[in-house]
């Protein structure tokens, strides 16, 4: 994803050249530095458990649909189940993508 460019703008090399008396400063900095990178891989990681998980909300949606459709158990919620997962399907597909770049 595009969050993990700036992981590695956010790398603590830069730090090294710190002075002496500025060793307090230094080592807050260096600890600011490791929590952005390791909020960074959350958030990536969490982007892309979103994905994951809408696609299998899909999945869920339409097959719980055309069973409760074809079984006549509820044809009407069954139906609609099948549209509501379509619409998640296309939704999850082609547009939470663009979403995410369009964010960075």
């Amino acid at each position: 994803m595009c969050m993990s460019a700036s992981a590695a703008a956010a790398s603590p090399a830069s730090l090294q050249n710190a002075t002496s008396g500025f060793q307090l400063l230094s080592s807050v900095q260096g600890a600011e530095t490791t929590v952005a990178v390791t909020m960074n891989a959350l958030l990536v990681s969490l982007e892309n458990f979103a994905i994951v998980l809408g696609k299998e909300a899909v999945i869920f949606l339409i097959v719980i649909g055309v069973l409760l459709h074809f079984s006549r158990l509820g044809t009407l919620l069954g139906k609609r189940l099948i549209e509501g997962g379509v619409i998640i399907g296309v939704f999850v597909l082609f547009i939470v993508p663009y979403l995410a770049v369009a964010y960075c």
